[in-house]
């Protein structure tokens, strides 16, 4: 088993093969000279996956053959080594209601592009009711696209503080206070100058004015960094008004999400209406004792690259980005904090740390995992809870960032059902799906790296 050398300078690259501590940089873990290599093969597998071009394909019901195309990357081993043709059946269980969703079989989506021509963007969002679309490109800006398209100048610019060398680090997340409208403040988790991980707190210049005022940052917290990768940075308010934050694990592949007096690897819950700089919510794990710090909702993850939040079921759905075999995403209530997620322990369901013989006793398994044999880096997304296409209600949509797939399934009674696969309809292959997001109405984005951002809508 190989370990990874840390960057020298930021420039060098150098990858493994798969295996061992040091991961390959996979979606926000690969560097941006490696995109189109990443999606040349992407689209190549993925045009030996599909049978039917012009409807959505269900995971299920059908067997489908899927071959690994070999890539090499700059100053490293195979990225997606030479992998045998796999075949997999799935059975589709039909499920319909509210949280379940509606059937479908026959729905037809497609991408309407919003904007393009953005360096780098990471997520996008926005906040309930407003018309904007707020962009975060990874060097540091904040910008906005509205009904004309995108905005000239920023709405708010902190190049000079944010740290982008490597493609792991930058501007990573935003969220929006659920009273905004009335008193103007934001959250966002960037790494610094040093690379180190920062939550900030910022305000409106004059509130309703739309434009964010740089002298107003508040730092709520930040995380000396052990590794230079592995940031995750996604925010998002839950239904009791508090704040959600996501770290990774720093990329060190060691045992840093199994620390509890670290924040690394972990899902924080913190209550930002009270306390200075914040406060803890009283049903968090770990309040008051010797046991954890008391910002950790849950541990043992690698990169939760993006999570989110179904308010309607109460459960958070966890994208964690996996490391020599296996993507995986957790879905669990938001009620049942102090949950273990395995790693470095484990990856999806196999030993990592040992390599065998683990204790597998009081870890959660994964609710879902596909192999590398069916992409490399997952972009967790949302549960759809827009109204412009009902028949979508209640499904949970997610990417992959190497191969450009984007599929669904509905999570129902602690069971994965309706598998369905979207990719040749939404035209994903060779894309580099960044993120997900959510538009004032509810309707969902999604966020291609290579600069460009979509609604998905019926077709």
């Amino acid at each position: 088993m190989s370990t990874k050398d840390p960057w020298e300078g930021q420039e060098a690259f150098r990858t493994e093969a798969g295996s061992g501590p040091g991961s390959p940089f996979r979606g926000p873990n690969l560097p941006l000279s490696l995109i189109s290599i990443i999606a040349l093969a992407g689209l190549v597998s993925f045009l030996l996956l599909v049978e039917n071009p012009f409807s959505p394909q269900a995971v299920g019901e059908t067997t489908s053959t899927t071959t690994a195309t070999s890539t090499t990357t700059l100053g490293s081993d195979t990225t997606i080594a030479d992998t045998p043709t796999s075949t997999v059946t799935t059975v589709v269980t039909e499920v319909t209601g509210p949280s379940g969703g509606g059937d479908i079989s026959a729905l037809q989506l497609r991408l309407e592009e919003l904007a393009t021509g953005i360096p780098f963007p990471v997520y996008a969002g926005s906040i309930p009711g407003d018309d904007r679309i707020f962009v975060l490109e990874r060097q540091g800006r904040v910008v906005v696209i509205d009904n004309n398209g995108l905005r000239t100048e920023p709405f708010l610019d902190l190049t000079d503080r944010v740290g982008s060398g490597g493609i792991e680090n930058g501007l990573l997340g935003l969220a929006f206070h659920p009273d905004y409208a009335s008193n103007g403040r934001m959250f966002l988790y960037y790494t610094d100058s040093e690379l180190d991980s920062r939550l900030s707190e910022f305000s409106t210049s004059g509130i309703g004015a739309g434009v964010g005022d740089r002298s107003t940052e508040s730092v709520l917290f930040e995380v000396d960094q052990q590794g230079i990768r592995h940031r995750a940075g996604m925010l998002q308010f839950g239904p009791e008004g508090n704040l959600w934050v996501a770290l990774g694990d720093g990329g060190l592949g060691d045992d840093s999400s199994q620390d509890l007096s670290s924040l690394q690897g972990n899902l924080l819950r913190l209550d930002i209406d009270s306390g200075d700089p914040y406060a803890i919510p009283a049903d968090n794990p770990f309040p008051g004792t010797d046991d954890g710090r008391d910002e950790i909702w849950a541990y043992g993850l690698r990169n939760p690259w993006r999570f989110s939040i179904d308010h309607e079921t109460r459960l958070v759905y966890i994208g964690d980005v996996g490391q020599a075999n296996w993507e995986e995403i957790n879905v669990a209530s938001i009620d049942t904090p102090g949950l273990d997620f395995g790693w470095p322990n484990f990856e999806a369901t196999d030993c990592y740390l040992p390599s065998d013989g683990c204790d597998m006793t009081g870890w959660e398994s994964p609710t879902l995992k596909y192999s590398h044999e069916s992409g490399c880096s997952v972009t967790g997304g949302y549960v759809y809870r827009g109204t412009a296409i009902p028949e979508l209600v209640g499904h949970y949509l997610y990417a992959d960032w190497c191969n450009g797939s984007v599929r669904s399934f509905n999570y129902v009674g602690g069971q994965v059902t309706n598998e369905w696969d979207w990719t040749e309809m939404l035209e994903g292959a060779g894309k580099n799906w960044a993120s997900f997001g959510v538009d004032g109405d509810g309707e969902l984005l999604l966020v291609n790296s290579i600069g460009t951002v979509y609604r998905i809508v019926r077709g």
